[in-house]
């Protein structure tokens, strides 16, 4: 851990775990760069496809990049092992299979220097193969440097307006860290967090910084894809204890950081959130009488469209489906073209064939987006009693 900082320099981590279709793609995003002081650390986390082989070939091609092959240990591990090996005086973190626009990390360091920041947050894009839509923090744009400043940003970071309503995006990939934050945090995350890892890293971070600057560009494209899409195949007794520990690390983080009475209200609908997205059915089943709680009304033999295409719905629909109990009819998003597109079997408001007695899951986190939703179906012929959106005093009573 003994390594000197170089002024200027950026450490770009990159873990890589079976992601040759994609990694290409990222390093030739990392390499054009308009801003060339880069360190480019690819951390191949035991992959057995071709990844390892194609960082190893662009290592021979550009001396910036460096490459660690290492047993696979999951995300926290590989990016520790990135971060001990770095130089730079800011580092960044990648995902294999997203990219970047060629002006972000000069956006990023401008922003840094010119603010004396110790993160520095972009917006980011949502890309669905090729359609992307930007997507901004909550949190208004602008510098948090002092104590009143910084105090109001970490009020909402975690959770703002809307029960489930993130204030500070919690991803790593679009935003820029001071070195010694991230020694002084990241290399503490415990390994055995699968799921959360950002978060797990960002809001202790966010917490003992001095100064954080938020922008409102963009440049970061995070790919959604069939396998990041999936619809099933997740241990749920594993995911709620991941959730569990995600909850109790990040509590002792910030008991340490004296930040507990500001956070930890946020941090409890933020675990509620991972437990909803996350183990659904394992929540589902605190209400045998309510079989899609928190949602009310959903019964054993109802026929159900679930509205929403985001992480809730897809966990609320292949939950419905998978307990046997409901007739699911389809899954709907206004932007099902968008879904398509990544192999998600979507279809849009307009093809829904609604009977009188069907029901409508609205699986969506933020109240307003709800009203929207429920507004558009009830101008296309939807009775309001046919309509269902989350329980959020329920939700709230969720233990951990």
């Amino acid at each position: 851990m003994n390594r000197e900082k170089k002024e200027g320099l950026i450490s770009i981590i990159v873990p890589v775990f079976q992601a040759e279709a994609y990694i290409g793609r990222c390093i030739e995003s990392i390499l054009c760069q308009t801003y060339d002081n880069l360190e480019i650390i690819l951390v191949d986390d035991g992959s057995n496809d071709g990844s390892g082989e194609i960082c190893d070939r662009y290592q021979q091609s550009d001396s910036r990049i460096r490459v660690i092959h290492k047993e696979n240990g999951g995300l926290v591990s590989a990016r520790q092992a990135g971060i001990a090996a770095a130089f730079g005086a800011y580092i960044g973190f990648a995902d294999a299979d997203d990219w970047m626009e060629p002006k972000m990390y000069q956006n990023l360091f401008e922003a840094a220097v010119l603010a004396d920041a110790d993160i520095v947050a972009e917006s980011f894009l949502d890309d669905f193969g090729g359609s992307c839509r930007a997507v901004p923090n909550r949190i208004s744009a602008g510098i948090y440097r002092t104590l009143k400043e910084r105090e109001a940003l970490y009020k909402t970071m975690i959770c703002c307006s809307d029960f489930f309503c993130i204030g500070l995006a919690p991803y790593l990939w679009n935003k820029l860290f001071r070195r010694e934050l991230v020694l002084g945090h990241m290399l503490k995350i415990p390994q055995k967090i699968r799921v959360g890892e950002d978060a797990a890293a960002l809001y202790p971070m966010a917490a003992a910084a001095s100064c954080i600057a938020v922008c409102d560009t963009a440049h970061y494209h995070y790919c959604h894809h069939e396998n990041s899409m999936i619809l099933g195949g997740r241990d749920e007794n594993a995911e709620y204890e991941n959730t569990v520990l995600l909850d109790q690390f990040l509590r002792e983080s910030f008991a340490r950081l004296h930040m507990s009475e500001t956070v930890n209200e946020q941090l409890k609908r933020y675990s509620v959130n991972n437990l909803l997205v996350r183990s659904f059915g394992k929540t589902a089943a605190l209400d045998q009488k309510n079989i899609l709680f928190p949602f009310e009304g959903i019964c054993a033999g109802d026929s159900i469209f679930v509205y929403g295409a985001g992480a809730l719905g897809r966990e609320v629909y292949r939950y419905a489906v998978s307990c046997q109990r409901l007739n699911v009819k389809a899954l709907l998003d206004q932007n099902a073209a968008c879904y398509r597109k990544i192999g998600l079997s979507v279809c849009t408001p307009e093809e829904m064939v609604l009977a009188d007695s069907d029901k409508i899951v609205i699986a969506v986190f933020r109240e307003d987006t709800y009203r929207a939703i429920k507004n558009s179906l009830l101008a296309k012929g939807a009775d309001a009693g046919q309509i269902r959106w989350i329980d959020s005093r329920a939700a709230a009573g969720l233990a951990l």
